[in-house]
């Protein structure tokens, strides 16, 4: 069966050849009937137009650069969907650029401002140093954040407030009593240019001396990357051991992020902690797990950042004046069943 070209759509709409291809181009000097009507023709005839030769005459590659820490699979870049429901509606094609080390991202920055492959590059939540900003400052294509820790560089972004949101936690657990409390940073840290848990950490302790607990009353677990060959039970086993040792026990745990949450409550479990009742346990983020450990969390919606992001790159690129160029997202404390008022 003869593949469908151009002129059969021409034929059946109407039109001359090159009025469908300004239309199916998306390029002015059709009229709405017109563009509508041959529209309807190319999908009644299966008609895909030539996105490379889309690209030639518009100067546009319809394709935007996604920058996203770690595997592409995991609940943080739900990101990754959010911005892919929004662009591919809009004909974008979505090259993500997965990060696991720095010699990744110095490598994609290296190559960023000769590369003309990509009509605008979208970030989540990497703490750039002053040059790479620089080199993202003075692209000529839109560069949006998602829970980027500065507006350097970028023409537009969301985020939460991850320092707002760890004060709230700390605030709730003051008033439910808690006397000690400890803060578990992410055990193996393995993308250390990524700020969400430094930014949480800063919260939780300005948040601490501002209600009140003195630096006796507060315990902070480091990253531990430094172990990477130890077993994850070993790390936790090391946690909880310092935990118990500390002179004040704490009486309510923050986590970074609720995946360090499951692993945690089971070595608290071992050794004998009952959670709530000896000590509570608060996450952040709300992922699939929380509700499966009936996890206490924050809750926030990457997807939806993604979203929102993926719609000012669209404005952005259809050179349009955002009214809000940088969005600041709501979060909301979800109380579960491992956090509990102090008897």
């Amino acid at each position: 069966m003869p593949r469908t070209t151009i002129a059969d759509v021409a034929q059946a709409a109407g039109v001359s050849v090159s009025t469908v291809s300004r239309a199916l181009r998306g390029l002015d000097r059709v009229s709405p009937e017109t563009r509508e009507r041959i529209e309807q023709e190319a999908k009644r005839l299966h008609f895909s137009f030539s996105k490379s030769a889309s690209s030639l005459a518009s100067g546009k590659t319809m394709r935007v650069a996604v920058l996203l820490p770690n595997e592409i699979s995991s609940w943080f870049n739900a990101h990754a969907r959010g911005i892919y429901e929004v662009m591919s509606k809009a004909g974008y094609d979505i090259v993500p650029y997965i990060v696991w080390t720095q010699d990744d991202l110095d490598a994609f920055f290296q190559n960023l401002p000769g590369n003309r492959n990509v009509d605008a590059v979208i970030e989540a939540s990497f703490d750039f140093d002053e040059a790479k900003k620089q080199v993202l400052g003075d692209l000529t294509i839109p560069v949006v954040g998602m829970n980027a820790p500065s507006t350097h560089g970028l023409d537009a972004g969301v985020a939460i407030d991850d320092e707002a949101s760890m004060a709230t936690i700390v605030r709730f657990l003051k008033s439910l009593g808690h006397k000690t409390l400890a803060y578990i940073e992410q055990p193996i840290n393995t993308t250390p240019f990524v700020c969400s848990d430094r930014l949480r950490k800063k919260g939780f302790s300005e948040a601490s001396q501002a209600c009140g607990y003195a630096d006796e009353d507060i315990i902070v677990m480091p990253s531990l990357s430094h172990i990477d060959a130890r077993s994850e039970q070993d790390i936790y086993s090391g946690i909880v051991a310092q935990l118990l040792s500390a002179p004040k026990q704490p009486t309510a745990i923050c986590v970074s992020v609720d995946a360090v949450a499951a692993p945690l409550l089971k070595e608290l479990r071992r050794m004998g902690w009952r959670v709530p009742q000896d000590v509570s346990l608060v996450g952040f983020d709300d992922d699939d797990t929380a509700t499966a450990l009936d996890l206490t969390t924050m809750h926030q919606d990457p997807a939806e950042i993604g979203r929102i992001a993926a719609r000012k790159t669209l404005a952005l690129l259809n050179g349009e004046t955002l009214d809000e160029p940088f969005t600041v997202m709501p979060t909301s404390l979800v109380l579960r069943g491992t956090t509990e008022r102090v008897s």
